[in-house]
């Protein structure tokens, strides 16, 4: 059964992440569901714009930690890679709306949408240090061209929770509106780019994207040798453990040495 619910009108082609139970969580099926539907929606001649959000009113909780915890951490990576490869390649306007909390990965495939809005009450989190883990898929040189160092140093290293007003002054975000009419309000920016000329908005997509490139392979390949390293150390293990069992981790006998560059 699929994870996703698609639809489409007048150009528009709406992707929504439907796992309530899971607070639509990015298992490998998901995440591979996803990268096929923006494919597939950048190969259809009448789609002009993809609208991707969440359903009810949770855009994602990020990477499904119970899967990869349960021996398919190395699926979740590569179904992420692929999936971060679909929206930054995706040569289409690709517009997100966002409603509730979006954590981690779901922050990082926010960062390769073109335009993103969110409700008053939205909650980002990028946890990747208070899970052991260090960020992936271009998310350091993102941040750093979006907010700059101390800004993108305060988030990725505190972990702290984000509000859709700090979202928005960090760049993560174009807009805040109200809860019930943010969907309407990123509806209407869809269906405004439905009526502009389709070769000019790839064209000029291309050109920024292009910017946002140079550099990106070889950040990439750090931060995967980052996590490569990372994910075999017992802090990395003690926080995810601790995460399933529902406590705080204890990191107080885990030394502050200073580390080879990846």
């Amino acid at each position: 059964m699929s994870t996703l619910v698609i639809e489409t009108a007048d150009g528009i082609r709406s992707i929504a992440i439907n796992k309530p139970a899971q607070r639509n969580s990015l298992s490998s099926e998901t995440m591979q569901e996803l990268s096929e539907a923006l494919r597939q929606a950048d190969l259809e001649p009448e789609i002009r714009v993809v609208l991707l959000r969440g359903l009810p009113t949770v855009f994602s909780s990020g990477t499904d930690l119970q899967e990869a915890a349960s021996g398919g951490a190395s699926a979740c990576v590569d179904r992420a890679r692929e999936l971060i490869d679909a929206a930054d390649s995706f040569s289409k306007p690709l517009v997100a709306a966002v409603t509730g909390p979006a954590v981690g990965l779901a922050v990082t495939l926010l960062l390769s949408c073109d335009l993103v809005y969110c409700g008053k009450h939205a909650l980002f989190s990028l946890p990747y240090t208070a899970l052991g883990e260090t960020p992936l898929f271009g998310v350091t040189q993102k941040l750093l061209r979006e907010c700059g160092y101390h800004l993108a140093a305060e988030k990725l290293l505190l972990s702290e929770p984000i509000t859709a007003e700090q979202a928005q002054a960090l760049h993560i975000v174009n807009g805040v509106f109200e809860d019930d009419e943010m969907l309407k309000q990123a509806t209407a920016r869809a269906v405004r780019l439905t009526k502009l000329p389709p070769q000019a908005l790839a064209r000029t997509k291309s050109l920024l994207k292009g910017m946002l490139r140079e550099g990106a392979s070889e950040q990439s390949r750090r931060e995967a040798a980052a996590f490569s390293r990372q994910s075999v150390s017992p802090e990395f293990a003690e926080a995810h453990k601790a995460f399933l069992e529902g406590r705080r981790p204890d990191f107080s006998s885990e030394p502050a040495t200073r580390l080879e560059e990846p």
